[in-house]
C-alpha cells in the first residue's frame, strides 16, 4: 500500500536491504550493488522492481532517483516506496533507462581499451562479479566510466551505445583470438580538455570531471594534462557485459563484417551490426533493447 493506494497486484522484484559500511563510503560500491541488482532484475524478465527506504537515507534515494526509480508514495511503516518499470522509461537520460537501450538507437561506437586498463574498469566482464574494496580501484565498483585518452576523431556521440574492445597487449597466444569486445556502455559526456595544446577546461575542472571513475591516479592524470597536446575525456555508462566464454574476438569480427579496418575509435556500426554482435556476446536483444 502506498499513501492508503492500494497498488496493481503484479510480480515485483523487491530490494531487501541496501546497507554500506561507513569504512567503505566514496568507493561507489553502493553504485556498483545497484547495478548488478538491476542487471539481474533484466534477466528475470519481470517488468517492476521495487524498494522501501526511509526519509533520512537521503543518499539512497539520490542514487534510486538517479536510476530511474519513481517515488510513488509511502507505506504504513512510513516508508517511501519506489519503483522502476521496465515499461515507463526515461530513455533521455540513459541512467533512469539503465540497463535497458531504447528501440531509436541506430547507430553505435567502440572503443579500443588496453587490457590491463580493461580488467579494472570492467571488473564484471570476465563474470568476476565481485565489488573490489581498495579505494584505489573504486572504478571497478561503479556503473560510470571515464577514459581518458587522445583520439583524433570519434564516430559516437553522446547518448549512444559504445561497444567497448579489450586489446591484448601480452606476448604469448594468437592476439586475434584474444583482442575481443566484451562490453557494451552508453556514452554519457564527451569533453575535448586540450586542443592542439591549448587548454579547454583548467586542471581542477579536469580533475571533478574525472573523479573517482578512472583507472589513473592523480599524479598521472596531472602528467597527461600537462604533457599531452590534446585530451578527451570520455565518460561511460556499464549498461552489460558478454562474460567468459561469450566475448567476441576480432578474428569473428573480420569475418563477419563488423571490422571496418579502421582505428576502433573510427568504427560506426549500424544499428544490425550492433545487434549483430551482442547476440554473438549471447545477450538476448530483445530483453535490452526495448521497443
Amino acid at each position: 500500500m502506498a499513501n492508503g493506494i492500494v497498488l496493481p497486484k503484479t510480480a515485483r522484484l523487491k530490494i531487501t536491504t541496501i546497507k554500506i559500511d561507513e569504512r567503505y563510503r566514496n568507493q561507489r560500491i553502493g553504485e556498483g550493488a545497484l547495478g548488478l541488482t538491476l542487471w539481474q532484475w533484466r534477466d528475470l524478465g519481470i517488468n517492476e522492481i521495487y524498494v522501501t527506504v526511509f526519509d533520512k537515507h537521503i543518499s539512497l534515494i539520490l542514487l534510486l532517483e538517479k536510476y530511474g526509480f519513481i517515488h510513488v508514495g509511502n507505506n504504513l511503516n512510513g516508508e517511501r516506496v519506489y519503483i522502476k518499470d521496465r515499461r515507463n522509461l526515461d530513455f533521455s537520460d540513459p541512467c533512469k533507462s539503465f540497463p535497458f537501450l531504447s528501440g531509436q538507437v541506430q547507430h553505435a561506437g567502440c572503443l579500443a581499451i588496453d587490457m590491463e586498463y580493461h580488467d579494472t574498469m570492467f571488473a564484471s566482464s570476465d563474470l568476476a562479479n565481485t565489488l573490489q574494496e581498495r579505494v584505489d580501484i573504486s572504478v571497478a565498483n561503479g556503473l560510470k566510466k571515464v577514459y581518458i585518452g587522445k583520439p583524433y576523431s570519434l564516430a559516437f556521440k553522446v547518448g549512444e551505445p559504445v561497444l567497448v574492445y579489450r586489446k591484448y597487449t601480452g606476448t604469448g597466444g594468437r592476439p586475434g583470438y584474444k583482442s575481443v569486445i566484451t562490453t557494451y556502455c552508453v556514452a554519457t559526456r564527451i569533453e575535448k580538455i586540450k586542443v592542439n595544446g591549448r587548454a579547454q577546461y583548467s586542471y581542477d575542472q579536469f580533475l571533478r570531471m574525472v573523479g573517482n571513475k578512472s583507472v589513473y591516479n592523480e599524479d598521472e592524470l596531472k602528467e597527461k594534462y600537462d604533457t599531452w597536446a590534446s585530451l578527451t575525456l570520455i565518460e561511460l555508462l556499464y549498461y552489460g557485459y558478454f562474460g567468459a566464454g561469450n566475448n567476441v574476438n576480432w578474428m569473428w569480427l573480420k569475418s563477419n563484417d563488423c571490422w571496418p579496418g579502421t582505428h576502433p575509435m573510427n568504427f560506426r556500426y549500424t544499428r544490425s551490426q550492433f545487434e549483430k554482435i551482442l547476440r554473438e556476446g549471447k545477450v538476448d536483444v530483445g530483453n535490452v533493447i526495448i521497443n
